[in-house]
């Protein structure tokens, strides 16, 4: 019984290291298998990253290649739209080998309808800029890699927009005997007489009169409330001396565009408008117009806050005194550059890009353009 027994438990004890060695064996295999997965998954995630970097840096540069090209279209020109994409491209940096400028060629540029700019950047074997992987070859795949991004942008004209000064001025007419009064004979034509671009890029224009001999009508100096009559909100006009004065100096928040209607603020407003042009200035004193590049110079800012929109009416169309009304025709933009004697506020005409809605028929003659990434 008892010899029985030992070779019972010999016998059991060889299973028992048989089963542990089979164990040990298999967690091996495991342990091996699984070491080979986590390093593909390592390999993929770190190329994957560099792929999703480089795509995202890719667009980045086209859209604002894009965005720049647009705006030369804005000027009239496709050379000044291709030299503005090639040149904001560079400005930007994606993955090749390491972070290198996202540079273009003219042939990457082009136009697919008058007012769109199109632009592809790469990272391309074709180009002779790929993209540069490290562990995809593993799994059959090669050193570098193809990338590109594409987008386009589309300029616009603005036919409504916020951030309006509180002045709506009279359109150029042919003022034939030099008083300032739209007169019966004299001519006036929207883009015959009118301001225009970029003819006029750098015109002197009274935005605000200061001399009563010069008001358009009987105490109306230019200066206007907001919102416009009938807004949507179905808000009234503010008026007063505070109010004005607050969007002189700053931004007023609503949206006025062509064909809404404007209350008058009568009076010359002599106090509120220095005082409001002394915290204008105040804000970019260093801001100064040079007539030769027709630009705004020595700006704290991007834009300066000294640029700011105005709407024009019909000078066939004065209104008459009181707390009355005028139509918007158009919406330009200036540079707001001094308060003089009585109050008169003069600006430089400019074009600039904003915010805004649309213009029937996209893209015309508006002294203030719009652009759009549209793909």
């Amino acid at each position: 019984m008892i010899t029985r027994n030992n070779h019972q438990g010999d016998s059991g004890n060889r299973g028992l290291e048989a089963l542990l060695l089979n164990q040990r064996g298999s967690t091996v295999i495991m342990v091996v298998v699984t070491i080979v997965a986590l390093f593909a998954f390592a390999m993929i995630a770190i190329d994957g990253a560099i792929l999703m970097t480089a795509k995202a840096q890719l667009q980045s540069a086209a859209d604002s290649a894009a965005l720049a090209g647009a705006s030369g279209l804005i000027e009239g020109s496709e050379d000044i739209a291709v030299e503005r994409a090639v040149n904001y491209s560079s400005y930007n940096r994606a993955v090749e080998d390491m972070q290198n400028p996202v540079i273009i060629t003219p042939g990457d540029v082009s136009f697919p309808e008058p007012d769109v700019c199109r632009v592809r950047t790469h990272r391309t074997e074709g180009t002779g800029d790929p993209l540069r992987v490290y562990f995809l070859r593993v799994l059959g795949g090669g050193t570098t890699a193809n990338m590109t991004a594409v987008a386009a942008a589309r300029a616009y004209d603005v036919c409504s927009s916020e951030c309006l000064r509180p002045w709506a001025i009279p359109d150029r007419w042919d003022d034939t005997n030099g008083d300032g009064f739209w007169e019966e004979g004299e001519t006036y034509d929207p883009e015959g007489t009118g301001y225009v671009v970029p003819r006029d890029v750098g015109a002197d224009v009274v935005l605000k009169v200061g001399n009563p001999q010069q008001a358009i009508s009987s105490g109306i100096f230019y200066p206007i409330n907001f919102p416009p009559l009938d807004n949507p909100d179905g808000m009234k006009p503010l008026t007063g001396g505070s109010w004005y004065r607050t969007w002189i100096a700053e931004c007023e928040p609503y949206l006025v565009g062509v064909g809404d209607r404007l209350q008058l603020e009568p009076g010359n407003m002599v106090g509120p408008t220095t005082h409001g042009m002394e915290e204008l200035i105040a804000q970019d004193p260093g801001a100064y117009w040079d007539p030769a590049d027709k630009t705004v110079k020595n700006s704290a800012f991007g834009r300066s806050p000294r640029i700011g929109l105005v709407p024009f009416f019909d000078p066939t169309l004065p209104p008459e005194s009181g707390r009355n009304w005028i139509t918007v025709t158009k919406i330009g933009a200036f540079f707001i550059e001094s308060v003089g004697p009585g109050s008169e506020v003069r600006g430089k005409f400019i074009q600039i890009t904003t915010q805004g809605q649309e213009c029937e028929g996209g893209m015309g003659s508006s002294f203030v353009k719009g652009i759009v990434l549209i793909e």
